[in-house]
């Protein structure tokens, strides 16, 4: 493959944005240039494994083939961060702000796990299992942006470690149905039989009353790490708190909605 330059991969970075996102776009070009590029490009990359692992349960592709070509991005991008970035469009403007922003490469390696992970299990046994999911593949992206947008403090990627949680969690909660009808459940087992939940049954013939308790009871759980990752604004560098504060107002405002009215999940997507 021909390399692009620098200039052809940012265009390229930011178009995807522009179509494949455009809830977050907006918020994304608030920021100064250069953060604006290195987040489309960190963007880029998520969504780019994301259409990886996605193959292999919607086209219903081989999960032996779609991991290998997971570990081959693997390979291919610590390829691009060490200088040879000719394999993807994506690469020179993906190194570029790894270099710029200082981004520890194995945030991107941790968000690749989480795509294996994905493929690999269909259901989680805890809470805690979830939460290493969750980790993997949405606190990394915070984490990382976190460094592009500068931060100060201590507590600083704690926090957004617990905002990407608290948006995963939003996913979980708005994507219930799709999921199912994927094969997937994400909902910790052990909360489906505390609460006596036998999914396949509520999706298949209504809800239940232990159906909606469960689903206040995850509502609170995602609103609790929202709560605990409220000082995260504060830490960044304030050219980069809008962008942050319409991210969260997306996704808090999904978790209002489903918390409103938690039993419409059921029948349709919520936000």
């Amino acid at each position: 493959m021909t390399r692009c330059t620098l200039e052809e991969s940012r265009r390229w970075c930011h178009e995807l944005m522009r179509s494949a996102a455009r809830n977050f776009y907006y918020g994304m070009s608030l920021l100064p240039e250069e953060k604006r590029q290195a987040m489309f490009a960190l963007y880029a990359f998520m969504r780019r494994i994301d259409d990886i692992a996605d193959s292999s349960v919607d086209a219903g592709a081989d999960k032996l083939l779609a991991s290998a070509a997971l570990e081959y991005w693997r390979a291919a991008t610590r390829r691009a961060l060490a200088g040879d970035d000719a394999e993807h469009p994506l690469f020179p403007s993906l190194r570029e702000a790894v270099q710029r922003f200082s981004i520890p490469p194995e945030l991107l390696d941790s968000a690749i796990d989480g795509q294996l992970m994905d493929m690999q299990r269909s259901k989680y046994e805890s809470f805690a299992e979830l939460k290493r999911y969750c980790y993997c593949v949405a606190s990394t992206v915070g984490i990382a942006a976190m460094y592009i947008w500068e931060f100060h403090g201590d507590d600083a990627l704690t926090l957004a470690d617990d905002r990407g949680v608290a948006f995963q969690l939003t996913n979980i909660l708005r994507d219930i149905r799709e999921d199912h009808q994927r094969g997937r459940v994400y909902l910790p087992h052990d909360d489906l039989l505390r609460f006596g939940v036998d999914l396949d049954s509520v999706l298949g013939g209504g809800p239940t009353i232990a159906f909606a308790e469960m689903m206040r009871f995850q509502c609170d759980r995602a609103a609790g790490f929202y709560a605990r990752s409220a000082a995260m604004e504060n830490l960044v560098a304030p050219d980069a708190r809008p962008t942050l504060r319409i991210m969260t107002t997306i996704y808090e405002g999904i978790l209002t909605q489903i918390q409103a009215e938690p039993l419409a999940v059921l029948s349709r997507r919520v936000g």
